[in-house]
């Protein structure tokens, strides 16, 4: 005698094996979590262990550090003197200055060149001319100067200041009227100060010497001078 009607049984088999598989499921399912959530507890683990590894080198490394030195204070190199000012050498070319202003002064006589040369011989003089009077527009400090051997081309005379090692004062050519191109390009309005305007002056007369510096033949304007024309 059967205890199930045939339709009876089968469903209950097949409740069955529905109830099994979901069993399975929900057991896969549980150890899966069981299993990433172990994963995580290592990593989470290791994590630890690397951030107290970490830490115990900082530890190493901080013990290790030298003391750190006290910062030496940098010397101040002083500016170079000026040689006229640190040897009183004013006096002595207040003198050749005096004797400059009287010659440029006769400059309407019929041997003035004659007189100049006299003068420059007796000094000893150097002659000079500007050879780029934009040279500060190039991004030098101050106009390029070079030597010539004719007084009558040069623009400058230059007198050297004895015992001061390659310090010259520097005055106009009185021989050559002041004018425009002479003011510009011949380097003058970089050199001296003065109370020029435009047009030619016939007349000239240094209140300041201009200051140079020669260093194995390169000149340099050390301090600007003050001349007055009319």
């Amino acid at each position: 005698m059967e205890l199930f009607p045939p339709l009876v049984a089968q469903v209950m088999l097949v409740l069955v094996g529905v109830i099994g598989i979901v069993s399975l499921v929900v057991g896969a399912y549980n150890s899966s979590i069981l299993i990433s959530g172990r994963r995580q507890f290592l990593k989470i683990e290791v994590l630890e262990q690397d951030i107290a590894k970490l830490q115990q080198e900082i530890k190493e490394l901080k013990s290790k550090q030298l003391p750190v030195e006290e910062s030496q204070p940098v010397a101040i190199v002083p500016p170079e003197p000026d040689p006229l000012e640190s040897t009183g050498a004013e006096e002595v070319w207040a003198e050749f200055l005096k004797d400059y202003n009287n010659l440029a002064a006769s400059m309407d006589v019929p041997k003035a060149l004659e007189a100049c040369e006299t003068f420059a011989g007796t000094h000893q003089l150097t002659f000079l001319i500007c050879l780029d009077h934009a040279a500060q527009e190039n991004g030098m400090i101050s106009p390029k100067f070079g030597e010539v051997k004719q007084l009558a081309e040069s623009n400058y005379w230059a007198w050297a200041v004895p015992e001061t090692g390659g310090a010259f004062v520097v005055v106009p050519n009185p021989l050559h009227d002041y004018d425009e191109k002479l003011h510009t390009e011949g380097g003058m309005k970089e050199t001296f100060a003065s109370n020029y305007e435009s047009g030619i002056c016939k007349e000239i007369k240094v209140r300041l010497p201009a200051k140079f510096q020669n260093r194995k033949g390169t000149w340099k304007i050390i301090q600007p001078g003050v001349i007055k024309v009319k």
